[in-house]
């Protein structure tokens, strides 16, 4: 059930919206009432409201207060206002708050149950949302290998809603136009997943990008019968990106597995047929066999995907290192973790990726200064440092002069 707590200055208000409201009907109870917006204040870590109904005015913090208090402190509670007609336009102000209905007092509090009713659709799809997100950090943790003890992986995976039983693994790897507009590749993608949706229906548990160019889904419930039916679906999938996206697709299939102690293995797999397929271009279908590797337990951490990953981070750093360009963002942007990258890219260069950033901006600092009249406070800003004195003292600390001595 939602929880709910009420808030109203006035007793006899308080006694009307818990009685006037059947709130059981609601699927909804009532787990606090409080007197002023300071007991609100007091109660929200320990009610946990999923929605509040506060009065807009009231001695302490009033409703407008009690709504910017939930929206800066990010706190997953529905805000309903009750207001006086004569306090409507002031009440409006707290739609930046993001205040969800506001209610006006009269007769039995018309339009509090559709008020609710909103609140509980969009604690709906926040919920949604939230379980998409954590399953997909799940299956791409374990993917890039900051997610491996067996513990972890089992523990994590309970927290979702999602199971887990007789399924394979499919990668599927397409050419990307590193041209095309950010909006028209998001598109893409929500196509694609709409399209995979259309074809596999339930069976399809997950279906998540690992990198740009690289998705991953996850097939569950494959009888005898659904893999033998699977082939005749990926060549449906393959025709339809070759065909209306131009996309080229190559897809690599693993093994069923059991549960989700099995699922790297499963990942190895499918890499593992995806590569054979790729190399000399063979067949652009491929479910995983034992002869493409020569061990059962494949290790994703291999030295040519970490090559790769190195490869692909040196190249991102070389196009964006004038950006304010974090570890976290370079990782994001060639599909692994932080963590992860950090460490490989050590092992690869012996560097780090901050001290690698940090060289090109030096190195082009120097361009700018020998090569260019720009000013110490323009190349400062075209490097996206935050202000010229940073960009001096970083300047100093690497080479033992200041920017201005130097040129």
């Amino acid at each position: 059930m939602y929880r709910v707590m009420l808030a109203d200055d006035e007793p006899i208000m308080r006694k009307a919206l818990v009685s006037l409201t059947d709130w059981q009907e609601l699927d909804c109870e009532v787990v606090f009432v409080a007197a002023n917006g300071q007991e609100v204040l007091e109660h929200l870590e320990e009610s946990r409201p999923d929605i509040l109904v506060t009065d807009i005015q009231m001695p302490g913090s009033d409703g407008i207060a009690l709504a910017k208090h939930i929206y800066e402190n990010h706190l997953p509670v529905k805000v309903i206002i009750l207001t006086a007609y004569a306090d409507f336009s002031y009440a409006q102000s707290a739609v930046k708050y993001g205040v969800v209905d506001y209610v006006t007092k009269t007769g039995a509090f018309d339009g509090l149950i559709a008020a609710v009713e909103r609140c509980k659709k969009l604690l709906r799809a926040q919920a949604e949302i939230s379980q998409e997100a954590l399953r997909e950090n799940f299956f791409k943790a374990v993917y890039d290998g900051s997610l491996y003890d067996p513990a972890e992986i089992q523990q994590r995976f309970g927290q979702l809603d999602c199971d887990l039983d007789q399924y394979c693994v499919l990668f599927v790897y397409f050419l990307v136009d590193e041209k095309q507009e950010q909006e028209k590749k998001t598109k893409t993608q929500h196509s694609l997943r709409n399209f995979y949706q259309m074809v596999f229906g339930e069976q399809m548990q997950s279906c998540i990008f690992l990198k740009k160019d690289m998705l991953c889904i996850i097939l569950n419930q494959m009888s005898a019968d659904a893999v033998e039916h699977l082939s005749d679906q990926c060549v449906q999938i393959m025709d339809m990106m070759d065909n209306f996206l131009e996309l080229y697709a190559y897809m690599g299939i693993s093994q069923p597995a059991q549960t989700v102690k099995d699922l790297r293995q499963a990942y190895g797999q499918a890499q593992a047929a995806l590569e054979w397929g790729l190399e000399e271009e063979r067949d652009k279908l491929n479910f995983y066999r034992a002869s493409m590797e020569k061990a059962g337990e494949l290790s994703l951490s291999s030295p040519v995907r970490n090559r790769v990953l190195v490869e692909e981070c040196v190249a991102y750093i070389k196009e964006h290192y004038q950006e304010s360009c974090s570890v976290g963002e370079v990782a994001k942007a060639i599909g692994t973790s932080p963590s992860y990258l950090s460490r490989i890219f050590r092992e690869f260069t012996g560097s780090t990726i901050i001290h690698t950033i940090h060289e090109k901006k030096l190195e082009k600092a120097k361009e700018y200064l020998t090569e260019t009249d720009m000013k110490i406070y323009e190349i400062a800003d075209a490097l996206s440092f935050e202000n010229v004195t940073y960009f001096s003292r970083f300047f100093k600390k690497n080479t033992g002069v200041s920017p201005k001595d130097y040129k």
